[in-house]
């Protein structure tokens, strides 16, 4: 049996997909930026072990999160904007400075937003939890009003994560979107075995070379290897798949993404024990360079795909 149960935050809602039958479960923060905050999973040993670093108090919360991005929603873009500027049909725009010592806007809005719980379905196989946001237009530098649906599935097949996203406004919307998860290794990430398919590296804040190939095609441990790089998808094969094979937990945690899922960023923070693996639309600055960027009429939808599965190896 699959269930959705609630289990707040200190004040923020968080929720749990939990299969009853293994003890495994899913935690989402629906009250602060619907953060993928949790994965627990068996591993090769048939122990419970987390495989998500996310927030575990309310003071965590408070207190890292304007620096960490654990597990948020990316939206109306991913990534840095360039001194938080941009020029849309004709007019310039001016966000907040929320990344001050690089003078950028990171992560846009909803990143710490409370999302609204539409719905919970609960079943033998899978389990669902439904969210959605309703961005009214109203915020300094976007002032395009449009819709988030988030539809979160977790079951016997994994996870999947289906964004739909709507222009509610009067006009045309620019927009970004993706997901900020951090994946955890106790032992470290020097052991972990990374694989992706055919990927070409768009910008670096690593200060590594743009290229058209990335050196994990074949699956190479991570070592001292240090990442903060985007790249876009040049492999036809869908879903995209980004591998991360731990000897330690004997399993292969699998991101995949799909689609308008053409980009993704992975960053390896400092302490070594984490590595983001990060599914979004577009590069850094979008918004002024217009790669990857979606235009949405009036009225106008687009659905996005990404989701996780765990191996055992």
């Amino acid at each position: 049996m699959y269930e959705v149960k609630n289990h707040p935050i200190g004040r923020f809602e968080a929720y749990r997909l939990i299969n009853s039958s293994t003890g495994e479960y899913l935690e989402i923060v629906s009250g602060f930026g619907a953060g993928i905050n949790d994965l627990v999973v068996k591993n090769g040993a048939g122990n419970l072990i987390s495989i998500i670093d996310g927030y575990r108090t309310e003071d965590e919360i408070m207190q890292k999160h304007h620096s960490a991005f654990k597990g948020s929603k990316l939206s109306p873009f991913p990534n840095r904007l360039k001194a938080g500027k941009y020029q849309f049909e004709g007019q310039r725009y001016q966000m907040i400075i929320n990344e001050i010592s690089r003078n950028n806007n990171l992560h846009a809005l909803l990143h710490c937003r409370p999302f609204e719980v539409i719905d919970v379905v609960e079943g033998e196989t899978e389990c669902k939890l439904f969210l959605g946001y309703d961005y009214l237009g109203t915020d300094q530098g976007y002032p395009f009003a449009y819709q988030l649906i988030i539809e979160v599935i977790y079951g016997k097949d994994g996870i999947t994560i289906d964004t739909q996203i709507e222009n509610t406004g009067t006009s045309n919307l620019p927009i970004g979107d993706g997901w900020h998860p951090y994946f955890q290794f106790d032992n470290g990430i020097g052991q972990v075995t990374l694989q992706m398919g055919a990927a070409k590296r768009v910008s670096s804040f690593g200060k590594k070379s743009v290229s058209k190939t990335h050196g994990y095609e074949n699956g190479k441990d991570l070592a001292n290897a240090e990442l903060d790089d985007c790249f876009m998808i040049t492999d036809d094969a869908q879903p995209f798949v980004i591998s991360m094979k731990d000897p330690s937990t004997q399993l292969d945690i699998q991101l995949w993404q799909t689609g308008q899922y053409a980009y993704y960023q992975i960053y390896s923070p400092p302490s070594r024990k984490q590595l983001a693996v990060e599914p979004v639309t577009c590069p850094p600055n979008a918004f002024n360079t217009g790669e990857g960027l979606i235009v949405l009429k009036p009225s106008e939808r687009t659905q996005l795909k990404c989701g996780i599965k765990v191996v055992k190896i």
